[in-house]
């Protein structure tokens, strides 16, 4: 409240007024600042939204200036001005990016100030009263022009005071983010991602990204091998040492982290909802959790799916670092943008496999491949798919695949002058043009429910089945080269489920029963084998001269991959393990049947 005037004689000269006197001018400043404030908090939502869909306009992931541009550099990758110019745009756009970000920030904390600004005067201006004036006498011209000054100069203090905190507020917010994040296994803060990649400036990685990432199921070309070998090798889940981080997964299932830069991808599904999650790698933070909407009928009966299978999400998804693609049991595919963004999705099914589908996505070049074997073989259901990556359209489709299903994983290799497709069914490994789809080559070395993957090394492919053999083949035949490209096969300790792991040097086998066996890569000589007594679905691993393995209670082995077996440690992570584990530089991720691990040194 002002304070109360004190009663005065009138002036003699009648040009003065008690009620003009600064103590009483301050309600006006209220009641004026009040309605400033408010038409501050009205007009700054509408600002913002300009902001945002400003914004929106100038999203490089989404703008289709760069798509077009992008598209005709796929039809002329070695056009070195559309590369200039397609690095041009993306570095304006990311520009223009950030601007309406900081302009966003800013906005929401000039809103709030107004908002509390608004709330204070008003109270002030309603609550207070005004005096009764002694007389009658009115106020002079010049005291009207000094109170609507002194009001006037009020306002646009109390507004300048609250801009200029808000803007303080929002760079220290800023900087305060950027700093650091709770790590949600305890200890110090852990550093923070930057808030979402880089822009590519390719329509699709080039080998050297896709080496440095883990982009799919068992990672680059998926062969099992890392490109980082100063990983931990060791951990304590009940002294947290060796791992920087642990987070529970929503849904819980046996596919296999992705990695691209720093963010992180999962799927997890059940009969009644499909979904995608994206975690900050460092931080362990989920940043978005998406639903995908499933193209079947309402009353579409749900597929056959085995427990043990992970029921409806056992697929690994896989990314090109300009966006992620996953696939469920129902037969639904969907693509999303680092942003969490739908950017489409298609209804495969409903699929006939008696387990569930289960074979991973592989993404290659501008292609995401699909092995979608199911039926009997003979009823020419099963095919190999291609779809265009950014719009989800058939680019082509292989001619009826001669297989039942099965639940392998393909491989691209580059061999005899192509790049090929390597499928694995039964009893066929099957050999496609990854530019059109055609058969280049099949061999006739399968058997049985066919879940292993191939592998390529040493310049031949390995394949492998429980009840048949492991093969080696050359890449370079056509037609049927059952009797003319197997250079060598072996017929002890093969996996029913597990994929082979080879370093060049040395191919492995794990059975589900624990059974290690090494040989040698390339003449199929049996080098040794060694019974661990665990049992086994996480394929193995090559990280330098170390072999890692996870057994399925959880227990974590650390080999070395020699032509002696030689245990160099082993640690138990406490929950089973059904998925086979993601490479970083100084970290391995690794899939529980209940929460997400981050292993790694702390302090390196």
């Amino acid at each position: 409240m002002p304070p109360t005037p004190q009663n005065s004689a009138p002036d003699p000269k009648g040009s003065a007024d008690v009620s003009t006197s600064p103590a009483l001018s301050w309600p006006r400043v209220a009641k004026t600042t009040a309605y400033v404030s408010a038409v501050f908090c009205l007009l700054i939502p509408l600002l913002l939204a300009v902001n945002h869909f400003h914004s929106l306009a100038h999203d490089s992931l989404n703008s289709p200036a760069l798509t077009e541009l992008k598209l005709a550099l796929a039809r002329n990758p070695r056009d070195e001005a559309l590369k200039k110019q397609i690095r041009a745009l993306d570095q304006e756009l990311r520009e223009i990016q950030v601007w309406h970000v900081a302009m966003g920030t800013r906005g929401a904390w000039l809103f709030l100030g107004s908002a509390l600004l608004f709330l204070s005067t008003f109270k002030y201006a309603t609550q207070l009263k005004r005096l009764p004036r002694p007389d009658k006498t009115q106020k002079s011209a010049e005291d009207e022009v000094r109170e609507t000054a002194q009001v006037q100069w009020a306002v646009l203090g109390a507004m300048a005071v609250v801009g200029g905190a808000a803007w303080m507020l929002a760079a220290n917010g800023e900087t305060q983010l950027k700093a650091s994040a709770p790590n949600p296994s305890g200890g110090a803060p852990l550093p923070v991602a930057a808030a979402a990649p880089v822009a590519p400036t390719t329509p699709f990685p080039t080998p050297e990204e896709i080496k440095s990432n883990w982009p799919r199921f068992r990672g680059p070309d998926g062969l099992g091998l890392s490109a980082y070998t100063n990983l931990p090798t060791a951990w304590n889940t009940n002294t947290g040492e060796g791992i920087l981080w642990k987070v529970e997964v929503p849904i819980s299932g046996p596919n296999s982290p992705i990695l691209w830069g720093n963010r992180l991808f999962l799927t997890g599904a059940n009969s009644k909802k499909r979904e995608i999650y994206c975690y900050d790698a460092l931080s362990g933070k989920l940043l978005w959790q998406k639903a995908v909407v499933s193209g079947a009928a309402p009353n579409a009966e749900a597929p056959n799916v085995v427990e043990d299978s992970g029921t409806f999400a056992p697929s690994t998804a896989a990314t090109d670092g300009r966006r992620i693609y996953a696939i469920f049991a129902t037969g639904d595919v969907a693509a999303f943008d680092f942003a969490g963004n739908q950017v489409w999705s298609r209804y495969l099914g409903p699929l006939d496999n008696s387990y569930g589908h289960a074979s991973s996505l592989v993404q290659h070049q501008n292609r995401l491949l699909v092995q979608l074997d199911q039926g009997t073989g003979k009823d020419g259901k099963s095919k190999l798919l291609a779809l265009d990556a950014l719009t989800g359209q058939t680019a082509w489709e292989s001619p009826a695949r001669p297989v039942p299903n099965s639940w392998s994983t393909p491989i691209v290799i580059h061999a005899a002058n192509k790049d090929q497709i390597i499928t694995c069914g039964n009893p066929w490994v099957i050999a496609y043009d990854a530019a059109n789809g055609s058969e280049l080559w099949r061999a006739k070395v399968l058997y049985g429910e066919v879940t292993p993957s191939p592998v390529f090394a040493n310049g031949l492919v390995y394949t492998v089945m429980d009840g048949e053999k492991l093969s080696a083949i050359k890449p370079d035949g056509s037609g049927d080269v059952t009797k003319t490209h197997v250079a060598w096969s072996a017929e002890d300790g093969l996996p029913d489920i597990t994929s082979p792991v080879g370093d060049g040097q040395r191919i492995f086998l794990i059975t589900t029963s624990g059974l290690l066996t090494c040989y040698n890569a390339p003449d199929g000589k049996k080098v040794w084998e060694k019974e661990l007594e665990l049992g086994f679905h996480s394929s193995p691993s090559i990280a330098g001269e170390r072999l890692y393995l996870w057994g399925d209670k959880g227990m974590g082995l650390v080999l070395a991959a020699a032509g002696e077996f030689k245990e160099l440690a082993r640690s138990d992570l406490g929950e089973p393990i059904l998925s086979s584990p993601a490479f970083a530089d100084g970290r391995i991720y690794i899939r529980g049947k209940k929460n997400l691990f981050c292993l790694g040194n702390k302090g390196k």
